[in-house]
């Protein structure tokens, strides 16, 4: 997918829904309307603004993130907010996430921390009932128990693992809460390796 700038026609070669708010090369807003900025007259109305990067033009609008006032020509959609030049410009030197991106990694680091506490849960389990196998006798019904536990309990935590180093990887507003579930998870899948390592040497 490809389209055209409409200021300077250099191709775009991604989709309108991907690309950013100006063109990379001309820097001229790709989705918004042309608007020619109207001068700011002298002894105007005191309400009107001036804008704040060009003062001979008149304010359209102020910027959603910092306040200043805006003329057609800074006027810049950014993520569904109206935002001058500078913002974007910030925004752009700190690699800021989209609110989907944002999304997407409060989400795996939820889920990592949820898959750890579930292997957690699944380990303690097992333990249970391998001690209450002990004591109480071996039985089909309970060994069988047993082995889906420890079949189920890694499988779990490496999706927890997984889920953690994708969060970790885009490194977005949820660092502690991805780590957590992360280290939950590689801990609970390194329990049960341990335990089936002896169960293998011991028997």
């Amino acid at each position: 997918m490809s389209f055209r700038c409409r200021h300077c026609r250099s191709r775009i070669r991604e989709d309108e829904d991907t690309a950013g708010a100006r063109c990379p090369r001309c820097l001229e807003p790709l989705f918004e309307r042309p608007r020619v900025p109207e001068p700011a007259q002298a002894g105007g109305d005191a309400d009107e603004g001036v804008c704040a990067l060009h003062p001979h033009n008149r304010s359209v609008s102020t910027c959603r993130r910092c306040g200043n006032y805006m003329c057609p020509v800074c006027w810049t959609r950014w993520h569904g907010l109206a935002i001058c030049t500078a913002c974007v410009e910030r925004a752009l030197e700190s690699r800021e996430a989209a609110p989907e991106e944002a999304r997407r990694h409060l989400r795996q680091a939820i889920l990592s921390l949820v898959f750890g506490l579930v292997a957690s849960g699944l380990v303690a389990l097992t333990l249970v009932v391998a001690v209450l196998l002990t004591r109480d006798g071996v039985n089909e019904g309970a060994a069988g128990l047993v082995g889906i536990l420890i079949l189920a309990s890694p499988f779990v935590a490496a999706l927890g693992v997984g889920q953690g180093a994708a969060a970790i990887r885009t490194r977005g507003d949820h660092m502690i809460l991805a780590t957590s579930g992360l280290l939950l998870s590689a801990l609970q899948a390194g329990v049960v390796i341990g335990l089936f390592m002896v169960s293998v040497t011991s028997s």
